[in-house]
């Protein structure tokens, strides 16, 4: 089978295996959403009435600041009326018995227009019954987190607010009824907790994930609260980088979820191209399957060393070579020694990995407890399953990327908080 071939089957695995983690992502979701809802709000009727907008309260907005393009949203209602009434709820109140749940904005240009006549209307009001503060509350955060995403501080104190009217609701259920990620929400309350760092990401000086990477430092003891503050007033301020803030707090980026499962995966796709390329000349086709499930890390009596052990012999022999690291192929340089091109392409994964930390990233590698004593990188490096060090390789290259303070355009998204 040519290297063409080989390859096409690899990318029509890995198709395949994306098309089957797409389709278990969608089950997984078709799943979730048939879980009862945490509460009966989209269930409560509405109706439609008429009233002046004096008998209307305005709530807080979880928006702060003035409301935007509400002079424009005026012109648009005397020319073309009201297309989408505010939404609101009952309070018990006789002087105002509405108030404003949805829709601010719209009153505002609403209000506006009746100062600009000279005489209040009767306006058309939603109103859905039964609805509690919390409720109300839940509402507009949905709404609001939907239309565009809030700044986090803004958020985190919608979420801290709407707990406070019902205590018993977790972050996590907060999180499942306003339709925002758990982990987002998680994050922004706990930075509640540090008020001064807080103040600089509202103020814009301070990004989000730099405070965060900030927090997390003091959650797990490696900075003290005052340092803390201190580091995250000399990065607002410009006086250090995003690099040097990070290797200050010692931050360690974690693992993306299920990334052992997908590397593995792609992995294995490799694995069972090769197989069927090398099937044919006669290696045992059940030898391989017991390789790839012991993960390659065993031996088997009658098949002589494994994989992994074939993967660290190969590339020792080709790092030896004449030709260095740059010409893995034989230790001899005889072509008759040419080492097996899939040994090739995971030696040099581990040559890669091996200078990234040696030579980059020593904080990384200090982390691991390698000082590279004799060669004690690459040791590392090598004794990695293939999988592993696929894993070890990409976080290594998320964590170089979040310290480079001119990243790639095209990869600057991966920087937002998830």
């Amino acid at each position: 089978m040519s290297d063409v071939d080989s390859l096409q089957r690899t990318e029509e695995a890995v198709a395949q295996l994306r098309q089957e983690a797409a389709a278990a992502r969608h089950r997984e979701v078709v799943e979730d959403l048939r879980r009862p809802p945490l509460a009966d709000t989209a269930n409560k009727p509405r109706r439609r009435v008429t009233a002046s907008l004096a008998q209307v309260r305005t709530a807080t907005n979880m928006r702060e600041g003035p409301l935007p393009e509400v002079y424009e949203l005026a012109v648009s209602l005397i020319e073309t009326g009201l297309l989408h009434p505010p939404l609101v709820r009952e309070t018990g109140d006789a002087a105002e018995p509405y108030e404003v749940v949805s829709g601010h904005r719209r009153v505002a240009a609403m209000r506006l227009v009746d100062e600009a006549l000279g005489e209040p209307r009767e306006w058309e009001l939603d109103v859905r019954e039964g609805m509690s503060r919390r409720e109300a509350l839940t509402l507009q955060f949905a709404e609001n987190f939907h239309q565009r995403k809030p700044e986090p501080i803004m958020f985190a104190r919608a979420v801290r607010q709407i707990m406070i009217e019902d205590p018993t609701l977790t972050a996590a259920e907060v999180s499942r009824i306003t339709g925002a990620p758990a982990k987002w929400t998680l994050s922004a309350l706990k930075l509640l907790e540090l008020p001064a760092v807080a103040e600089r990401v509202e103020a814009g000086d301070l990004a989000f994930t730099a405070a965060d990477m900030v927090r997390r430092a003091v959650s797990t003891g490696r900075v003290d609260e005052a340092e803390a503050v201190e580091l995250a007033q000399k990065a607002a301020d410009g006086e250090i980088t995003t690099g040097e803030l990070r290797r200050a707090v010692g931050y360690v980026p974690p693992k993306p979820e299920n990334y052992d499962q997908l590397s593995s995966e792609l992995d294995r796709a490799r694995w069972e191209a090769r197989r069927a390329a090398e099937h044919g000349g006669g290696r045992d086709a059940d030898a391989d399957q017991r390789e790839w499930e012991s993960g390659g890390s065993s031996a088997s009596s009658s098949e002589g060393p494994s994989f992994s052990a074939n993967v660290a012999s190969g590339a020792a022999a080709g790092l030896a070579g004449p030709g260095g690291a740059e010409g893995i192929g034989s230790a001899s340089g005889d072509p008759a020694d040419e080492i097996d091109p899939e040994i090739r392409a995971v030696a040099l994964d581990a040559y890669l990995l091996g200078r990234l930390l040696r030579d980059v990233a020593p904080a990384h590698r200090e982390a691991l407890g390698i000082t590279d004593r004799e060669g004690e990188t690459f040791q590392y490096a090598f004794t990695l399953r293939p999988y592993e060090r696929t894993a070890a390789l990409r976080t290594l290259a998320g964590a170089l990327l979040a310290e480079d303070d001119n990243p790639p355009r095209e990869l600057r998204h991966l920087l937002q908080p998830a």
